[in-house]
């Protein structure tokens, strides 16, 4: 599985020489960190959040893969699938309406229908082999939550200090993975909504995919 952040998101809040000798100059430290920030990620926020989606890797295209709305993959730059409205037992589709089911994944009507299930093959083709440069499906965007990609760097950092000395942690990196797990702690309680995909209750007929990158990045310098 491809990986949630990118080396260049770092730039953002510390400088590679100091980024470097944090990680000692090895990728897979770094990388080791990532995994143990977007673990604590998926943990916190399962419960209200799609984060198979949202916090999933940005992977290579795969012809054979089933695709969902808001799934993205990396082709030196990143694509993602667009959102499209869930789809409703009792609306009538003609051929080219695009859907997804409860679970985000994309279909597409082929033959005129009404009340026929995503699964019946003669009225519904999956999003499958559809490659990320038909536009009618994907964007050529970054769709991740800034917030997301802020606060996994600030907990990965902060991973990357207690590997090399847990008792000589920059007084910043424990500030900023203190607030980052207090944020996610917000989200998880309800307290803060974080403009995401949102696990779909039972009553709900339809979704509107907010993610995305749009809000500035912080360009502080911090090791």
């Amino acid at each position: 599985m491809g990986r949630f952040l990118l080396d260049s998101d770092y730039s953002s809040i510390i400088q590679a020489v100091d980024l470097a000798q944090i990680t000692e100059g090895v990728a897979q430290n770094l990388l080791d960190s990532e995994v143990k920030a977007i673990s604590r990620m998926r943990t916190k926020l399962v419960q209200r959040y799609v984060v198979d989606i949202e916090l999933g890797g940005n992977d290579a295209y795969s012809s054979t893969k089933h695709y969902r709305s808001g799934e993205r993959v990396l082709v030196t730059t990143i694509y993602y699938v667009k959102g499209f409205n869930q789809w409703e037992k009792t609306k009538s589709y003609v051929i080219g309406d695009i859907v997804c089911d409860s679970d985000y994944y994309v279909y597409t009507c082929v033959a005129n229908s009404t009340n026929f299930e995503l699964d019946n093959n003669t009225y519904w083709s999956p999003m499958v082999n559809i490659i990320q440069t038909n536009t009618t499906y994907w964007t050529n965007a970054d769709n991740r939550y800034p917030m997301f990609v802020e606060l996994a760097m600030d907990m990965a950092l902060y991973n990357a200090h207690a590997r090399i000395n847990p008792r000589n942690i920059p007084d910043l990196r424990i500030e900023r993975n203190r607030e980052a797990l207090d944020q996610l702690d917000r989200w998880a309680s309800g307290t803060d909504t974080a403009e995401v995909l949102n696990v779909l209750s039972p009553e709900y007929g339809g979704v509107s995919i907010t993610s995305g990158a749009s809000s500035e990045k912080q360009t502080n310098n911090f090791m």
